[in-house]
């Protein structure tokens, strides 16, 4: 069977034995896309119930996005997924990457890898061979000095690879798989799940092409989708700053986490002396973008003064200025250029980075922490040496940066001392974002199947200003997208916006070159449209979030199976429902818990799931396609 669109192949790599095995996408890909689609699937079905994330019987996929290696706009995205150390449950990732494309003109469109390699090596693949190669000499290295020691093996300064830096191989629970030297597959902790795996780097290179089953058409769809862009208000922002630019809009809806979330917004002082559009502009050689992107976001950055002059770096997103800058409250203007660069060097992210310093630094502000417990270095709001040299020591799990490598949560179990108040987390995973003041974006944060985080179900278009209130409608079904203190219908909005980022992720579009950031953007139809020329098969937008919701229900079943979370896990943190926000334009305003509550059950009736504990139907699996599932949870005692 000729499976047009796609790779064709996924490779399967048992890294104890070595051996290697190919099967067809084609038995996956019409239920589930691809990348993340494929990833639940394959690892609800091989995972059995004793696995761990370290365990070497758990699995990591990498997946190209299905529309990833076409002209399709926004198709630049790479997926990893696996089962997770910091939640214990599902963990997915996606990356702007140049590997994907590569992946797929080799034939593949995912990479299975089990077991644990007897020494470190790296996965090469070029065309249809796929060979282990000893990384003994890169083991210790960081990313960056990983991606120079391959290109200079392989003698091809043009190859690219995903890799991991120390704090991967230092199993540190937040560690990331970084994209060449500058993109995350951020969150979740997958980078040490490849280092439990002794495996410290997967490089592609394919000479084929992907084919479409209508070109014309395809084409066509594209330029619509393109002249699309034209319209996009927040299109020359984006391309100067990327999500940098929100940074005075963040404040002003007091969307910034200051002081570990003590406050919501930041001093007027600060945010004037660290604005990152000012640092872009003077220190900016080059832009960056990505095969696939529409829209290039990023800049190649070299700062000339300063603290860290000298410091070449790609220029970040607004996650590390608001889980490093401003939570841990620090001033000098280019800090968190280069605390970014250090974690995509360590291979840590960024929220695991700042979720844990930024409790640690609360707890020692309240006398909680001494320098007893920490290496007799006091922990001090601002110090941006103090926070980068915390940052290494997690990596290394050096000294008390041993127990902040656990994360917030497991740093608050292993203290104690009435120190989980000011571990910021959901489901266990460090949060970063300011959830109090923007109920649509904390209801979709909060009820994230992979913990705390935005990205898989959040109203990231709440805060962003004045919409065309009939436009946002028309897309996610409620008139009040833009008005973030609202309650009701925030449920219905979240329900979509959890059917369009599993979608844009199985297919590789990135989530930003979507009706998630501007209603002039991709949304379902779009993507309905590239899909269907590009593969053959007729898909409506009815078909995409069918889809969707069984991917969701899955990644909840496989939730079910290996962890304890109900619905008691899909609450706000106890800062966020106890304490008003103290200052800023919404100073006074508190969460309502009962309205919350009231906005949770709207929530899982909208699912199909049973309000008191959470747990999908009978019902709702069947009509999903998934009784096989509701059999397994009924067994579990977890069926709703």
């Amino acid at each position: 069977m000729t499976l047009l669109g796609y790779g064709g192949k996924i490779l399967r790599v048992n890294l104890t034995s070595g051996e290697m095995r190919t099967e067809p996408t084609s038995r996956l890909a019409r239920e589930w896309i691809g990348s993340s689609g494929i990833a639940i699937k394959i690892l609800y079905d091989e995972l059995r119930s004793w696995v761990t994330p370290f365990d070497p019987a758990n699995l990591l996929i990498f997946g190209a996005g299905a529309l990833q290696g076409t002209p399709a706009p926004g198709a630049c995205k790479m997926n990893a997924s696996s089962l997770g150390p910091l939640t214990g449950g599902w963990a997915s990732g996606c990356s702007d990457s140049y590997v994907g494309g590569q992946l797929k003109y080799a034939g593949f469109d995912s990479v299975v890898l089990e077991g644990r390699a007897p020494r470190p090596v790296y996965l090469w693949i070029c065309d249809d061979r796929a060979e282990l190669r000893d990384a003994s000499s890169l083991w210790g290295k960081t990313t960056w000095e990983t991606l120079d020691g391959i290109r200079q093996e392989l003698g091809d300064d043009t190859l690219h690879c995903v890799s991991i830096g120390p704090a991967g191989e230092n199993l540190v629970r937040g560690a990331c798989i970084i994209q060449d030297k500058g993109r995350a597959f951020g969150r979740c902790g997958l980078g040490a799940v490849m280092g439990s795996k002794n495996l410290k780097a997967l490089v592609a290179r394919g000479t084929g092409s992907v084919s479409v089953a209508r070109p014309e058409a395809f084409m066509d769809a594209v330029r619509d989708v393109r002249k699309m862009f034209d319209q996009a208000k927040s299109k020359e922002a984006f391309r100067k700053y990327g999500t940098l630019s929100c940074l005075p809009r963040k404040q002003e809806v007091c969307g910034l986490p200051y002081r570990n979330f003590q406050e919501c917004a930041i001093p007027e002082d600060m945010l004037r002396k660290i604005d990152p559009r000012t640092t872009i502009e003077k220190f900016e050689v080059a832009r960056q973008s990505f095969p696939g992107c529409v829209l290039g976001c990023g800049r190649h950055l070299h700062i000339t003064e300063g603290p860290y002059a000298g410091l070449r770096t790609e220029a970040c997103q607004h996650e590390a200025m608001g889980t490093l800058q401003t939570r841990l409250a620090v001033s000098e203007p280019t800090f968190l250029f280069k605390a970014n660069a250090l974690c995509d060097q360590l291979g840590l992210d960024v929220d695991a980075a700042g979720g844990a310093i930024g409790w640690a630094m609360e707890c020692f502000q309240r006398g909680i922490l001494s320098k007893n417990d920490t290496d007799g270095q006091p922990l001090v709001w601002g110090d941006a040496t103090a926070a980068l040299a915390w940052i290494e020591k997690i990596a290394y799990r050096r000294g008390f940066g041993n127990i902040l490598a656990e994360g917030c949560a497991r740093a608050a179990d292993i203290v104690g001392r009435q120190s989980g108040y000011f571990a910021m987390h959901i489901k266990g995973q460090d949060l970063y974002e300011q959830c109090r003041g923007s109920n649509g974006w904390l209801l979709g944060t909060a009820t994230s199947t992979r913990g705390g985080g935005h990205t898989t179900g959040a109203i990231v278009i709440e805060t962003v200003g004045e919409l065309d209130r009939d436009k946002a409608e028309r897309i996610y079904g409620a008139d009040n997208v833009d008005r973030p203190l609202d309650y009701t219908g925030k449920a219905r909005i979240v329900l979509y916006m959890e059917a369009l980022s599993r979608i844009a992720n199985s297919l590789g579009v990135c989530l930003y070159s979507t009706t998630c950031w501007d209603l002039e953007q991709i949304d379902l139809p779009q993507m309905a449209r590239l899909y269907s020329e590009a593969t053959g098969w007729e898909t409506s937008v009815d078909d995409l979030k069918h889809i969707a919701m069984r991917q969701l229900n899955l990644e909840k079943a496989l939730n079910l199976r290996f962890t304890d979370f109900d619905r008691s896990a899909d609450m706000p943190t106890p800062r966020d429902l106890c304490e008003p926000i103290p200052s800023g334009n919404l100073a006074g305003w508190k969460l309502d818990e009962k309205k919350y509550n009231e906005m949770l059950d709207e929530y899982y009736e909208l699912h199909g799931w049973n309000r008191q504990n959470s747990f999908p139907t009978r019902q709702t699996l069947e009509v999903l396609g998934l009784p096989q599932v509701a059999d397994e949870l009924q067994r579990i005692g977890k069926l709703g």
